[in-house]
């Protein structure tokens, strides 16, 4: 069996989730862990100070072993893992407050692929206009506009695909159907 430098993986990972964030709409890729990336950027993401939540079939219980976090209701984690995207399970997610912002939740959905709705994406990291698909309906980017229209209050929300592959978008990135 190979030996996985577990602290480098995260950190690589973290890099690759940091720059698709700050670039929003750029596509990324995670190094896979227990041959699962949601497993690996959940390894990254969770500790004993935070909580999670999530909605699937994947394999959690070594992640929470080795990170300790909080399991919490879907409205009150600082982490919401989920399988596909769910809308009703998106607007649940906490925002913050004014006082602290930082207390929102932050979104991982995974996905088939990038295919989908063509969106423009604008706003800080985008160099103009960007022009993605994504696996989102109309009534998706209704809800990230208006749920992230009071900045700095608002939600981060990553895409995983079957390739290892992640696409973000930030609280400040507006979103438009073409």
């Amino acid at each position: 069996m190979e030996a996985v430098d577990i602290e480098k993986l995260n950190r690589d990972n973290f890099k690759s989730m940091m720059n698709a964030l700050s670039m929003p709409g750029k596509v990324e890729k995670i190094s896979s862990l227990f041959e699962s990336s949601f497993l690996a950027i959940a390894n990254t993401l969770l500790y004993s100070e935070v909580s999670f939540y999530y909605k699937g079939k994947e394999e959690f219980e070594l992640i929470k072993a080795i990170t300790n976090p909080k399991d919490e209701k879907a409205n009150e984690a600082d982490y919401i893992f989920c399988d596909e995207l769910n809308e009703h399970l998106f607007n649940k997610g906490k925002i913050g407050t004014s006082k602290d912002p930082e207390f929102s939740a932050t979104f991982i959905f995974k996905c088939k692929d990038f295919n989908g709705l063509k969106i423009k994406l604008t706003g800080p990291g985008i160099d103009g206009v960007k022009e993605v698909e994504l696996p989102i309906d109309e009534s998706f980017v209704d809800s990230f506009n208006e749920k992230n229209s009071y900045y700095p209050l608002g939600n981060e929300v990553f895409f995983l695909n079957e390739n290892s592959e992640i696409i973000a978008i930030s609280r400040t990135t507006k979103m438009e159907v073409i």
